[in-house]
């Protein structure tokens, strides 16, 4: 009898802790995490000269509905522990503001350090927000924390403040993410889409604080059908070889196909791979070939579709007189590279290794100079649209996304 009586006991009590085990939770924002380099030569990282002891706040715009949310923080290019004494999350009230501050814990405690090379999620913060909702998340760092892992174009601003306080004094405006890699929503989502890529996914040429990058649209347009769009794109992004950030071979497990709930994936890459060797980037660096880009794709559609996910692949936009009176002008785009882009493109466009295609090269494209950005697109520099662009990009995301998800 005490054996029965045992046992009910047990069942009884893996049937309450079962809802806790299945629970699952929806990607709402992220920001891919990057190394910080130390070579500034071409691009200075933005982040303040020390991190120990300081208080970061972060404004951001959530990509789906929530009642509550988790943080997800990254010290994975660390090489030691990244001490954060107090974390926050409040409503944003306009740049460094906010209103309505909670306390986050991990695992009941107000602190935590980040093991270098790891991730730490903290507990669930009751928190009812809408898509489209600003908040604002503010760490503040233990003494002798170093910054080694960042995501260097944010096209969001974040602050140095005095203190975590509703209105604190700006210290200093940083244009970088630091450590806030995720944001996780309770809410169920139908499907949950990962944007990978380079600098056009990731944003350059969108307006700052504007939320004008392309899978921003994607977001606003989808979340209203239950769809969570979240952007793991990297600025200086390539397929095959690290650049200002892994390659997406290198970090695709991590960004896309372990973030949880992920169903489709939105690749678009290739213009670094075939734009850097011979730059300052890359001087010495041999010139991409199809046949090495064409097996870096279809090694991505073997890993995605191996999670069970779909894949839509983007064909690469023109380039030409990219990064006009910048180091790179004269050695990024050549004739031989447009031949290689296009001989992609063309391949592209008769594959059969993805579920869908989008041809950004023909949105994007000048309708009388296709080796050029449409002027309506382009947002200065020639190689990253702008916000009309990035709706465009969108839209044709959005129409192909919606017909496989259908089929």
């Amino acid at each position: 009898m005490k054996q029965t009586i045992f046992t009910t006991a047990t069942l009884v009590a893996m049937t309450i802790a079962a809802p806790v085990l299945a629970e699952s939770w929806t990607p709402a924002w992220a920001a891919s995490p990057q190394p910080v380099w130390q070579d500034t030569t071409l691009f200075d990282t933005g982040l303040p000269a020390q991190i120990g002891g300081v208080t970061i706040r972060q404004p951001l715009t959530l990509g789906f509905v929530a009642d509550h949310l988790r943080l997800v923080l990254s010290n994975v290019h660390g090489t030691q522990p990244l001490p954060i004494t107090a974390v926050t999350l409040a409503r944003s009230a306009g740049d460094a503001g906010v209103e309505g501050t909670q306390t986050v814990l991990f695992g009941g405690r107000t602190d935590t350090v980040i093991a270098p090379g790891a991730q730490v999620v903290s507990d669930p913060v009751a928190f009812a927000a809408a898509s489209g909702e600003r908040i604002a998340a503010t760490l503040t760092y233990g003494a002798g924390a170093i910054a080694e892992d960042f995501h260097w174009d944010a096209r969001e601003t974040s602050y140095l403040v005095d203190a975590d306080s509703p209105r604190p004094d700006i210290l200093q405006e940083i244009p970088a993410r630091l450590t806030l890699s995720m944001v996780l929503s309770d809410s169920p989502a139908r499907m949950v889409v990962i944007a990978i890529g380079d600098s056009i996914t990731d944003g350059n040429g969108a307006p700052m604080d504007a939320m004008a990058r392309w899978p921003d649209f994607l977001a606003g347009a989808l979340a209203t059908q239950g769809i969570a769009v979240v952007n793991a794109g990297i600025s200086g992004g390539r397929l095959l070889s690290d650049g200002m950030g892994r390659s997406v071979l290198a970090r695709l497990s991590r960004d896309a196909l372990a973030v949880p709930g992920a169903d489709a994936l939105v690749l678009l890459i290739g213009t670094n791979d075939i734009a850097w060797p011979g730059t300052p980037f890359a001087p010495d660096e041999a010139a991409m070939t199809l046949e090495r880009l064409q097996a870096g794709l279809m090694q991505v559609a073997a890993l995605t579709h191996a999670q069970g996910m779909r894949l839509i692949v983007g064909t690469v936009p023109p380039f030409a007189g990219a990064l006009p009176d910048t180091p790179l002008e004269a050695t990024y785009w050549s004739a031989g590279k447009d031949r290689l882009r296009r001989a992609l493109n063309d391949w592209l466009r008769g594959a059969d290794f993805y579920d869908g295609l989008v041809d950004f090269d023909r949105v994007l494209s000048a309708p009388d100079d296709d080796i050029r950005l449409n002027p309506v697109h382009d947002s200065g520099d020639h190689l990253h649209p702008g916000a009309h662009g990035n709706r465009a990009m969108a839209g044709a995301v959005a129409q192909t996304l919606l017909k496989e998800w259908q089929d």
